[in-house]
């Protein structure tokens, strides 16, 4: 039966066992979705939140207990949404989406309120990483992006923030990505190995313009620069 529980995810597993993260140093958003595509997530308490990398076993797929047992939540897909009333849609649709951010130095002093750069801040090198969870009109009429970040509770409203959008300093409303996850069982994911291994032992020949007409998206082309912050 289906049920509307929010079920926390594990930070921590990829952190350690995905050898394409930079760890606590940053990552790419693309990786740990493909991560989720082909391997799957276990929930937090599977894989507990440590602060740190911390050494992954080898043989952590085949002795894990969580991986044993428990049910694997998988990435099924994702959508990039463009544009301010596409995000917005989005979020109506399907709920929270990941959003990438120019981060200032005043962001980091960031308590309460409506969030906007001053002029005496300066930004950083790269793209911090944010999950919209929701929007709001301020009292100007622009919308107000209320968004969850990965600093602690201690950081800005127990968490959380408020940014304000269409202005462009952030850049938090130039796109963001919608990521569809369901449970998937040990049995399921195997049974999908197996027969995506089965399929790639075909050979099927095709005429040349039929290929270059079937191109699908590749992950891999999305997302580099994306720095994604781990939760420290």
């Amino acid at each position: 039966m289906a049920t509307n529980k929010t079920v926390q995810l594990s930070v921590q597993e990829v952190l350690d066992c995905d050898q394409n993260s930079q760890g606590c140093e940053g990552g790419y958003v693309n990786k740990v979705l493909q991560w989720g595509k082909k391997k799957g997530y276990v929930t937090a308490e599977c894989h507990e939140y440590s602060g740190d990398k911390q050494e992954c076993d080898v043989d952590h797929f085949e002795t894990n207990e969580c991986r044993l047992d428990n049910t694997v939540y998988k990435v099924n897909d994702y959508c990039i949404a463009v544009q301010e009333e596409n995000i917005k849609r989005e979020l109506f649709k399907n709920g929270p989406v990941v959003a990438q951010m120019q981060p200032y130095t005043d962001f980091l002093a960031y308590k309460e309120g409506s969030y906007h750069r001053t002029s005496e801040s300066f930004k950083f090198n790269g793209q911090h990483i944010v999950k919209i969870i929701g929007y709001q009109q301020s009292i100007d009429g622009s919308t107000e992006w209320l968004v969850e970040n990965s600093w602690g509770t201690d950081w800005g409203e127990n968490g959380y923030a408020k940014l304000l959008g269409g202005r462009g300093d952030s850049g938090i409303d130039t796109y963001a990505i919608g990521v569809a996850v369901h449970p998937y069982t040990l049995y399921d994911y195997q049974s999908a190995q197996n027969m995506g291994n089965a399929a790639g032992e075909t050979t099927i020949n095709t005429e040349a313009a039929e290929e270059d007409a079937e191109q699908d998206f590749n992950p891999d082309d999305f997302g580099h620069g994306l720095d994604l912050e781990a939760e420290e």
